[in-house]
């Protein structure tokens, strides 16, 4: 995906984590998980709904400017779109941007290494960093929620623990909604948003058309594709895992298997 196409998928999941959530008749998750500051969409100015070269080229300049200036990102809350916001600078901060072309760097973005990798080790690759990832955000909220103590007026801010936490669920969200763009992997044919396809293959981005590829990331991320609906939902769903977990005080990701089945599921033609 672009950069504005994470943007405008995360924020999508957001709403669609949010609307779901406020529903829950579970009072801890009602109250206390659905409105976390960092689950607050990013208010942002688009040229349009659709992933397209000039909202991207304007996120760059603004996350250049913005997210990545000598200050980093201290002038920004957890609030205020702030998870957004890591999602597509998963993209461009060091040294993940690195990861674009260096073999350890292709499971954030939920492709495979150059270095022989078959489909399978890719496959496992990325959905471990997925799943770890969403663990540390899990233990970090659990951390922040139920353990810490403040430590007075001057000592007891938890904000560097939620950036922290953040970050975590941001390369989670990132690896994820690349997995639903066509020039990332091969899924199987399907035609509901919330039954997506097995994945077939994963591709090497060293061995692929720069072009071809780069349209297929601004095509999925198009809000109506089925592979940005699909990524909306999977996005959401994770968002809805995490906190679960967090509220039932646990160190693992409820329903992950469930999870991962749903919407990650290798195909058995799969090598």
């Amino acid at each position: 995906m672009k950069l504005d196409g994470h943007a405008k998928l995360t924020n999508s999941a957001l709403r669609a984590f949010k609307s779901r959530c406020s529903k829950s008749t579970d009072v801890f998750i009602r109250e206390k998980m659905c409105h976390l500051p960092q689950f607050n969409m990013w208010n942002i100015g688009w040229d349009s709904t659709d992933s397209n070269e000039t909202d991207n080229k304007n996120l760059v300049k603004y996350i250049i400017a913005q997210e990545l200036s000598i200050f980093g990102d201290s002038f920004h809350r957890v609030g205020n779109g702030y998870l957004a916001r890591k999602v597509v600078a998963v993209d461009l901060e060091l040294p993940l941007v690195f990861g674009h072309l260096a073999d350890w760097g292709q499971k954030y973005h939920f492709m495979r290494r150059a270095s022989g990798a078959t489909v399978k080790d890719a496959h496992k690759e990325a959905i471990e960093l997925i799943r770890k990832k969403t663990v540390d955000w899990i233990r970090s909220m659990m951390h922040i929620l139920y353990s810490f103590r403040r430590r007075g007026r001057s000592g007891g801010s938890t904000t560097f623990l939620r950036k922290q936490a953040v970050s975590y669920l941001a390369i989670a969200l990132h690896s994820l909604q690349d997995s639903f763009s066509p020039g990332h992997t091969k899924r199987t044919r399907y035609e509901n948003p919330q039954l997506p396809g097995a994945i077939e293959d994963i591709y090497i981005y060293e061995k692929q058309d720069k072009r071809i590829h780069s349209q297929h990331d601004f095509d999925s991320a198009s809000i109506n594709s089925i592979h940005a609906r699909s990524a909306v939902y999977a996005s959401a769903d994770l968002m809805r895992l995490c906190a679960l977990s967090v509220s039932m005080k646990s160190m693992f990701p409820v329903g992950w298997s469930a999870f991962e089945d749903k919407w990650l599921r290798l195909s058995s033609r799969a090598r």
